[in-house]
């Protein structure tokens, strides 16, 4: 949206140009005004907010805002101008555009998780920057700058484009800053290190006072900073101190943020991700949205079976398996992180009972739509959200009798492995069960390296905001199922803690952004225990 001139529309020369504060509600409220009788009722994504004493100026100002950014003092002095009120003594028009804009102020005051507050430069056609509030508890106000205190960007700020702009975001705030105007992005790109107000004016072809204009705006967000006081001791030039601590001597700037322990505690990506995965702390789509119903088709409930040579699995007696099961209490207790093996190898009767247990397809449904084009689903033995079931199983297999070294695709639906490539113990192969013992702290390599993938698209086009968390709790989920199943069967069980995207890639197969990797397991025979079925 196109902001509001204000009044003065006179064109100044760049060095004595001011900003302007613009007004505006998120695009998302509606602005509902019924009879001058009745109260304004505004909705957006956080409920309703009703105003039922909201005077003609204040529902003529949020009209406006409902339009695009609005200068207050614009919309105060022209009703003041059409008004009938005469100032009663030299200055009183003055007194009633303050007194306007102070009712105008009082309302918005209520409404601060829906109200835009942006920046322009006099007579521009766009503003500088606008700081949208994302959370209902956003409440917003630009700092006063001390133009000689050192002022940087927090580590956990984020600048990514949107295609027409740059945006900046992060976890510690509550607010989006759009940048619409390059002025925003030279003063932005100037706070990846500790700088003062005079000094980023100094390099970007911007007067101080609009850099400070724009640096405050930016440090009510919370995502730029300003430097701690120095101590009085070292405080020996005032401000300049700081400029002196950064040439060599002391003080250094330093910054709350860099000192407390609970930040220190989470890294950028970490808590972005964790922020942005749940609720509370940003207004992005969430939940069962189907994003990509229309545009994309569901992904299939069970993945088609790549090309390759088939091995069929044994498949155990469940009867049997149930009657020679030691108790749940007794395989949870028991349960461990086995990283040596033993002498004996991995059959392929045990192997196929533990991938039959833990892994198989019990049931395969179509989807019932309602609406919409739904996705077909399938039941395993572990739990998945939304019966998504979109994690694949691949086994680098080093040693199992009966079955062939290389890499292989579970087929949960048919029980068989399918072999992925030539097979052969390539180097791929190798590099990524010595990956595996690394990343597990295996005393000696393991028999099969399960890779797990996950078919992300099963996810993404049902969840917003979800895909990547559910599934890595998907694979929680699952590894604790192979650690009881393979305790149980007497085997040898350890998670990998980490795991080569581009190896696990070119190993298995698949693309790494349709299908990356998310986690690992090695298996094996523990020492001195054989597996329950010979």
């Amino acid at each position: 949206m196109t902001a509001e001139r204000p009044l003065s529309t006179v064109v100044t020369p760049q060095s004595e140009r001011r900003c302007v504060a613009l007004w505006s509600l998120r695009e998302d409220v509606l602005v509902d005004m019924g009879g001058p009788a009745s109260p304004v009722v505004l909705s957006g994504r956080w409920g309703e907010t009703r105003l039922h004493r909201a005077g003609p100026l204040v529902r003529e100002a949020l009209r406006r805002m409902s339009l695009g950014p609005i200068s207050l003092a614009n919309v105060a002095a022209e009703l003041a101008a059409d008004s009938s009120v005469r100032p009663s003594s030299p200055g009183g028009r003055t007194a009633s555009v303050t007194g306007a804009q102070a009712e105008i102020l009082m309302v918005l005051h209520r409404l601060q998780h829906m109200v835009v507050r942006s920046l322009t430069l006099e007579g521009a056609d766009q503003p500088l920057l606008s700081v949208v509030p994302i959370a209902q508890s956003a409440r917003y106000r630009p700092d006063i700058v001390d133009r000689q205190r050192p002022v940087r960007l927090s580590r956990f700020a984020f600048l990514r484009s949107e295609g027409e702009g740059f945006v900046l975001e992060g976890p510690v705030s509550l607010y989006r800053v759009v940048l619409h105007a390059p002025e925003a992005a030279w003063v932005v790109s100037m706070l990846g290190r500790a700088l003062t107000v005079d000094e980023i004016a100094a390099a970007v072809p911007l007067p101080a006072a609009v850099v400070a204009e724009i640096v405050g705006h930016l440090l009510g967000t919370g995502m730029v900073l300003s430097a701690e006081q120095p101590s009085p001791a070292a405080d020996r030039g005032g401000p300049g101190a700081y400029e002196e601590g950064r040439g060599g001597g002391d003080p250094v700037p330093s910054f709350a943020e860099d000192l407390d322990p609970a930040l220190l505690s989470w890294g950028a990506v970490d808590l972005l991700f964790h922020s942005r995965s749940t609720l509370g702390r940003h207004d992005a789509d969430f939940g069962a949205t189907y994003p990509l119903a229309g545009r994309l088709p569901p992904a299939p409930a069970v993945k088609p079976l790549p090309d390759g040579p088939r091995i069929a699995l044994p498949r155990p007696s469940l009867s049997e398996v149930t009657a020679a099961d030691p108790p749940l209490t007794t395989v949870v207790e028991g349960r461990r992180s086995i990283r040596r093996y033993g002498s004996e190898p991995l059959t392929a009767a045990a192997l196929g009972e533990f991938l039959y247990r833990a892994l198989r397809v019990r049931g395969l449904h179509e989807g019932q739509g309602e609406g919409r084009q739904e996705e077909a689903y399938s039941d395993r033995p572990y739990p998945s959200g939304g019966r998504a079931y979109e994690l694949e199983f691949y086994l680098t297999i080093r040693d199992c009798a009966g079955i062939p070294s290389g890499t292989h695709y579970y087929a949960p639906l048919e029980h068989c492995l399918v072999q992925i490539g030539d097979g052969g113990t390539d180097s791929t192969t190798a590099e990524l069960v010595a990956e595996a013992q690394i990343s597990a702290g295996l005393v000696d390599p393991p028999s099969v390296v399960i890779t797990i993938t996950s078919r992300i698209h099963r996810l993404s086009w049902k969840y917003s905001g979800l895909p990547y968390a559910l599934t890595l709790k998907h694979v929680g989920a699952v590894i604790q199922n192979l650690y009881l199943i393979g305790t149980a069967m007497g085997l040898a069980a350890c998670a990998l803690g980490s795991g080569d995207v581009e190896l696990a890639a070119r190993t298995t197969g698949t693309d790494w952004l349709t299908e990356p990797s998310v986690g690992g397991f090695a298996l094996g025979v523990a020492p001195h225990l054989s597996p329950t079925i010979p």
